[in-house]
């Protein structure tokens, strides 16, 4: 497949891809940044949130009601353009593979998290180191796959986005809860969406990846400088481990909740 927007880049002979792709980083930062969330996502949030969102009077509440937004906005980028990619051989070559779509993807992808870091250094005190390194150490996986390596993996990497459309619902209905305006069977029914699948492709998809790319890192081992999958390795595994623990949050979360309402009932 071929990258639609590579005509428009002043680098699109450059042998790095890095280079070659740079236009299309700058510009997906850009968007997010001046476009998506100061523009696009205060409109989308007046307009779908009403009075939940135009009188809210706490700033870090505001913040996250346009960060969330934005975050729906980049699962649907992202999950549109993996779907093309997807099914991509598991075989392809850690080391050698790459393909004009695959770049533009990471590249995007790139702009996006690239935002998140901004945005999570800019609100440290309300984000933490956890969202932090999140955003960092995805950064990092997107860019070194403009290495080019682990390229057949972008969209397999990208799939983890499945489970960011129920985190984003979930924290939208806890601001609607308040004035009853969304009904007890939809909130639950979101909730147990979001654990299956977060489950699914963040725990048994985030380790099944894992011990996969192990073994193509391992037949590739002499093509491969040691410091490159090693840190692959080590981010993915850290962020499988954050992702336990998120889960293990969500199931004591659901779990209260649940005891609650049987007390209400």
């Amino acid at each position: 497949m071929q990258d639609p927007f590579l005509a428009l880049s002043p680098f699109k002979n450059s042998e790095n891809l890095l280079v070659r792709h740079s236009l299309e980083i700058a510009v997906s930062f850009f968007l997010y940044l001046f476009v998506v969330e100061r523009r696009l996502a205060p409109a989308i949030n007046r307009r779908v949130f009403g009075t939940h969102y135009t009188k809210c009077t706490d700033r870090s509440t505001r913040i996250n009601f346009d960060i969330h937004t934005v975050s729906m906005v980049q699962c649907v980028v992202s999950l549109s353009l993996t779907a093309p990619i997807l099914r991509q051989p598991l075989a392809a070559s850690v080391s050698t593979f790459q393909d004009p779509f695959n770049s533009m993807v990471a590249a995007l992808t790139c702009g996006y998290f690239l935002w998140d870091v901004c945005v999570c250094v800019k609100h440290f005190s309300q984000f933490g180191v956890g969202f932090l390194g999140h955003a960092l150490a995805s950064l990092y996986v997107f860019v070194i796959a403009l290495r080019p390596f682990c390229q057949s993996w972008v969209g397999k990497f990208l799939i983890f986005e499945a489970s960011t459309p129920f985190v984003n619902v979930n924290w939208y209905f806890s601001q609607l809860a308040a004035g009853g305006k969304v009904p007890l069977w939809l909130n639950a029914l979101n909730g147990v969406m979001l654990i299956l699948t977060f489950f699914c492709v963040r725990i048994v998809w985030g380790f099944s990846a894992i011990a996969i790319l192990i073994r193509q890192l391992w037949l590739e081992r002499e093509l491969l400088p040691v410091w490159l999958p090693l840190t692959v390795l080590l981010l993915n595994t850290a962020l499988n481990c954050l992702n336990l623990v998120w889960l293990n949050k969500m199931i004591r979360i659901a779990k209260k909740m649940a005891k609650r309402n049987r007390k209400q009932g």
